[in-house]
């Protein structure tokens, strides 16, 4: 039993200066050793018996707890008996020292340690007849700390542990699921583990064993629809409940059941003083908006409560709070609503629309799925079906959302409704066809529309949302929208989804017009949602077209005057990022990527995978090719699992072409067939980028001469049609991989658009049309690190193609030096020509596949080149270069 805990027995992850502070301390003369401060769970036990285990595990081990804490000299009750207080000090020092000269002493939950055991301790060791490592915890309830005395004078150490950093949380979850974890994963670990080592890795236990987070191809992915996730976590709630007292505890259920609890309301029930001691830690902040308020810091206790109370306590609190006479904000309402619902309470079924809605317009998309899990659809307005057929989109259920989307046009009286529906089908209907909803009918919609002699909402049907001003209302609101006018935006709509997923002269020629976007996102008459639509394609298009600056002033727009929601959110979040990166700025794009945090497991899986592709993009143009892979890849899963098609056509021709680089041409040749099996005529974001990566992977992989005139056939239709930014790409492209240099063509290009790949044509193309060696050298030395093969195609090109001469520095051709490998990347190295994979080579080595990774990646670096087919000729070439060095130091000899 004992060997098979010990098996699964989690790391020591991120503690090595921990460790390292213990072992200086137990080694210092001028302490006596050391106290680890830490909450429950932060590893405290862990890294002693770490320590013990490395001084050979003899020494003693003190472990106080409540029950002894209340008997004198109790924690010593294992090593003497405390029946006979004759000479106990004097046994006790004896059975601590057990011959040593100075010993150790361990003590474990040094905070329940009694007056008597203390003071015994704090006096041997001050003797320096001991050391000791002492270990507790804060306690909520008391501020005093043991061997206070020893730590004020400085003759103790002390250490706090800190929650483990991002690195380590991502190490703790792909060393217990063996793949790489997806930020969702990460995100949603984090908010209910607060990165506490214990409690991460309890839950990573609990969430294999129920299999609460998902392995698909190598990667780990949340679902998104797990209401029932937070089960487990809740224990760890209740522990930490544990060091309230009741009152402070009834004060904290009772604010986070209701959102806010006036001050009054709190002073009348005898809970002030415990309200005001959760205030101190923390817990509760007071708000003073209307009248002075307690509200709760919303964290994974906070869910706890709200689903563990009994229901005749919470019925109780709840008919107190209902008949007090305050005015709540919405979020305490929507959180009254749901409180109330889970008591059995009966509603009026507007109050729990009105809840949900919130709830929607809040991003909290799995409390508003509760809220209305029981309210029949068949009673809902057009505008309300609108609003639940855009969230069932939104977590990924996309079927249903379009059904409802389809009852929505049927009830619907608004032009500007049937518009913003068509933007949400447009957006969506790439794999997912609705039975119940096709082009035709939102035609259909409009038609019947025109012949209604009521104006619109004259029956009530949207006036109420008009009225309230809800996000959704402001979403379809479009004053003086006529039938036919909306019928001219369906036709925009159309052209837009038809255009996104071809790139031959044909559709080129059917791309709507961007002017006409870029007029209909400015025009404030329009709806919302497909103002917001039209400024998000037309930022893309700009993209396209090489035009960064452009697409900066469409997406400023987009985040300054409409609110996005939903998928349109990462998709704006995406095309924020490239416009960052190309103007050279991956700080700043990553800074984009940054979205508000929450802890609504709907809204963290839907933003998952767009926020892990562009991060793979940022980490391709750093030269990361391994990390960008793995990011990729979590990028990918993520996307097709939540059904985000939108943008899965950009994120598998990115994960291909990494895969490519990295030498992974199985996997690569898996996400092509992924790649051709998705397209069809519909939107896709960044189809035509995606489509270079892939022919670009088709071509290094096979030598494909098809994916070769294919994109030559792309280049020549983007730069008649004036796509410079795709044009761009493709030039770049061929350059860095293939050596084709246009000099004509790159200048001519470089003056066409702005962003990185066109300083580097004009630059590289300038270079080769003046003969400028020194230029191409320079452009080398920036290249180097990021990306060292077009750093030595660069040299390549000054030494042959411009029969380049003389001497040249070395500090600007670093890549003219000799290059040295370690002993280790020889070794891998002669297994890669072998044929063997980084698995293969990892089993043989008796190494991590990452640990081979790593080295793979830097001997990529060293040699110069990016594909795996190319260490055989670049490994051979270094063999040459040693051994003619050798020969020419045994001549000079």
């Amino acid at each position: 039993m004992t060997g098979q805990a010990n098996l699964h027995r989690p790391p020591l992850l991120g503690r090595e200066e921990e460790l390292r502070v213990i072992e200086q301390s137990l080694t210092d003369s001028s302490v006596v050793g050391i106290l680890i401060n830490g909450d429950a769970g932060m590893g405290k036990t862990r890294l002693a018996r770490e320590i013990h285990r490395r001084r050979g595990g003899q020494e003693t081990w003190l472990r106080a707890d409540r029950v002894l804490s209340a008997t004198p000299f109790g924690v010593f009750a294992m090593i003497v008996d405390l029946d006979d207080p004759v000479g106990l000090p004097k046994r006790v020092l004896e059975a601590l020292a057990g011959g040593a000269q100075t010993p150790t002493v361990f003590v474990d939950n040094a905070h329940h340690l009694d007056a008597r055991s203390l003071r015994l301790l704090t006096q041997l060791a001050s003797d320096g007849t001991i050391r000791i490592v002492a270990m507790t915890r804060h306690s909520a309830v008391r501020n005093s700390w043991p061997f206070a005395e020893l730590v004020d004078e400085q003759a103790m150490a002390q250490m706090t542990l800190d929650p483990l950093t991002a690195e380590d949380l991502r190490n703790a979850v792909e060393y217990s699921f063996g793949g790489i974890a997806a930020q969702a994963v990460l995100d949603i670990v984090d908010f209910h583990s607060g990165c506490n080592p214990g409690k991460l890795f309890e839950l990573l236990a609990y969430c294999k064993r129920k299999n609460r987070l998902l392995l698909r191809n190598g990667v780990v992915i949340l679902d998104g629809l797990d209401t029932d996730f937070d089960s487990r976590a809740r224990d760890f709630a209740r522990i930490d409940l544990e060091e309230y007292s009741d009152e402070e505890r009834t004060a904290l259920e009772l604010v986070v059941m209701a959102g806010e609890i006036e001050i009054e309301l709190m002073l009348s029930l005898g809970l002030g003083a415990a309200a005001d001691r959760l205030v101190d830690l923390g817990d509760l902040r007071i708000v003073s908006d209307t009248s002075r308020a307690y509200v709760a810091r919303e964290h994974h206790a906070s869910e706890t409560i709200r689903v563990s109370i009994p229901i005749g306590r919470s019925r109780k609190w709840y008919d107190i709070v209902r008949a007090y006479p305050d005015s709540p904000s919405e979020r305490s309402q929507m959180l009254r609503t749901e409180w109330a619902l889970g008591c059995g309470i009966d509603l009026d079924q507007r109050e729990i629309i009105a809840a949900a809605t919130t709830a929607i317009e809040s991003a909290e998309w799995h409390r508003a799925l509760r809220i209305m899990a029981d309210v029949p659809t068949s009673s809902l307005s057009a505008a309300e079906l609108f609003e639940l057929a855009y969230l069932y989109c939104n977590v990924g259920q996309v079927e249903l959302g379009l059904d409802l989307l389809a009852h929505c046009l049927h009830k619907a009286c608004c032009p500007g409704l049937v518009v913003t529906a068509a933007v949400v089908w447009g957006n969506r209907q790439t794999t997912h066809r609705s039975v119940a909803l096709e082009a035709t009918d939102f035609i259909a919609a409009l038609d019947r529309m025109a012949g209604y002699e009521s104006e619109c909402c004259s029956g009530g049907t949207c006036a109420t949302h008009f009225a309230e001003r809800t996000q959704a209302a402001k979403w379809y609101a479009a004053d003086g929208l006529s039938a036919d006018a909306a019928k001219s935006l369906l036709q925009t709509i159309r052209s837009v989804v038809g255009s996104g997923s071809q790139h031959d002269q044909e559709s080129l020629s059917r791309r709507p017009d961007g002017d006409l976007l870029r007029r209909h996102a400015l025009d404030d008459s329009l709806p919302d949602m497909y103002r917001m639509a039209a400024g998000l394609v037309c930022g893309s298009f700009e993209l396209e077209r090489g035009r960064p600056g452009k697409a900066v002033e469409m997406l400023t727009l987009v985040k300054r005057e409409l609110r996005s929601l939903g998928m349109e959110n990462m998709i704006l979040g995406m095309l924020d990022a490239r416009t960052q990166m190309e103007r050279g700025d991956l700080a700043a794009a990553r800074r984009s990527l940054q979205a508000p945090r929450t802890n609504d497991i709907a809204q963290l899986a839907a933003r998952s995978g767009a926020g892990d592709i562009m991060q793979a993009e940022i980490l391709l143009r750093e030269g990361q090719i391994e990390s960008s892979l793995r990011f990729a890849r979590a990028g990918v899963e993520a996307l097709d699992y939540w059904n985000q098609s939108t943008v899965l056509a950009a994120a598998l021709g990115l994960a291909q072409y990494v895969a490519t680089l990295n030498g992974e041409s199985q996997m690569a040749a898996e996400f092509d067939v992924r790649f051709v099996r998705l397209v069809r005529p519909s939107f896709q974001m960044e189809y035509r980028r995606a489509s270079v990566y892939a022919l670009i992977a088709r071509r290094l992989r096979n030598s494909d001469s098809e994916a070769e005139r294919e994109l030559n056939q792309m280049l020549a239709d983007a730069e008649r049609e004036e796509v410079f930014g795709i044009a761009a790409q493709i030039r770049y492209l061929l350059f860095r991989h293939f050596g084709e240099a246009d000099s004509e063509s790159m200048c001519r290009l470089a003056a066409s658009g702005e962003g990185q790949e066109f300083r580097f044509l004009g630059a590289v193309g300038t270079a080769l049309r003046e003969r400028d060696a020194a230029s191409l050298l320079q452009i080398a030395e920036e290249e180097r690190s990021s990306a060292p093969d077009v750093a030595a195609r660069c040299v390549q090109l000054a030494k042959d193609r411009l029969k380049h001469r003389g001497s040249v520095p070395s500090t600007i051709v670093s890549s003219e030096l000799p290059v040295e490998l370690t002993e280790r990347e020889r070794e891998i190295c002669g297994l890669i020509v072998k044929g063997r994979s980084n698995a293969e080579i990892a089993e043989q080595l008796g190494a991590a596949v990452r640990t081979v990774e790593g080295h793979a990646y830097r001997l990529y670096r060293k040699l110069g080149i990016t594909r795996r087919h190319q260490v055989a000729e670049a490994f051979a070439r270094l063999n040459i270069d040693v051994a003619g060095r050798t020969m020419q130091k045994t001549d000079s000899s």
